[in-house]
């Protein structure tokens, strides 16, 4: 019975301070304060979804199409960011992406696509007979094409075009064909027996690799990559650190032997090497048997 008196007490005692016009004010202000704190909580969560970050799938390989369907159901955006046309991949394929593969974003981030065009652009074929290797690597380059594979035969014009082919047959200068294709050049080997130095490949990047096969009269055999390869990009980025032939000092091949090579994004997988410069052809007494 005094519990009840007590706990009755207590009520009117609250009640009367709630009629109190000031504390009554105070209270409605905290009330207001707490409500709007709530109400702007939800807002930002909703807003910035936190912790709903997902992982970006990877489009890479996949038609436009598909992607598009991917990222609808992750509640994403795709954007078509660039086209460029690579024969050795499916036309219309996504080639790169940003974000890459694997990156946690949130939900309706847009995703930007490089896609490889169906129908390629088509330029001339630049007139590079006469030139040398070097020059006429250049001049194809600038055009648009690429170097495809060196043919060498007897000649006095060393490492001079003598013939330029597409695929298989004459390139005739002035005839259009997809931008980006490879031009394959036969060149003369000198008259006695000339060999080429073997380009030091190890720590550099696919393209520079490549580049400096080319630019010692040799061919570009097999590309390998490790496991650290996942992507387009990756290939991009990944160093040499292996090749056959091994680099050696004073070392020669015959021209247009194939050098392979295998790459990583791994730096601890690479020897530390001291780079040559550049890579000269050099004559020796005897020819070994050209390997095209």
């Amino acid at each position: 019975m005094k519990a009840k008196t007590t706990t009755e007490q207590v009520k009117q005692y609250l009640f009367k301070l709630y009629q109190n016009p000031y504390i009554n004010t105070i209270l409605k202000g905290l009330g207001l304060i707490l409500a709007t704190v709530i109400v702007l909580m939800i807002f930002l969560r909703i807003y910035t979804r936190h912790n709903q970050e997902q992982p970006t799938p990877n489009l890479t390989g996949m038609s436009i199409e598909e992607a598009t369907e991917v990222i609808a159901d992750n509640s994403l955006r795709i954007e078509i960011a660039d086209s460029v046309y690579i024969f050795n991949k499916k036309p219309g394929s996504v080639i790169a992406q940003n974000p890459e593969p694997g990156t946690m974003v949130k939900k309706n981030r847009r995703v930007f696509v490089t896609i490889n065009a169906k129908n390629p652009i088509k330029i001339e074929i630049p007139n590079i007979v006469g030139y040398t290797l070097r020059q006429a690597k250049a001049i194809l380059e600038q055009e648009g094409f690429e170097v495809g594979t060196l043919y060498f035969r007897p000649d006095l014009g060393l490492n001079n075009v003598l013939e330029q082919r597409y695929k298989g047959q004459i390139a005739e200068p002035g005839v259009r064909i997809p931008k980006g294709s490879k031009i394959d050049l036969v060149l003369g080997q000198g008259m006695h027996g000339e060999r080429t130095g073997i380009p030091l490949l190890i720590g550099l990047k696919l393209n520079d690799a490549l580049s400096r096969i080319i630019e010692a009269s040799l061919n570009v055999g097999r590309i390998r990559y490790d496991e650290t390869i996942k992507t387009h990009n990756d290939s991009l980025d990944a160093r040499v650190y292996s090749q056959y032939p091994a680099y050696m000092e004073n070392a020669t091949l015959s021209f247009g032997t194939r050098v392979d090579i295998w790459l990583t994004l791994n730096q601890a997988r690479i020897p530390k090497i001291e780079h040559a410069d550049s890579v000269n052809a050099t004559p020796t007494k005897q020819a070994d048997e050209i390997i095209e």
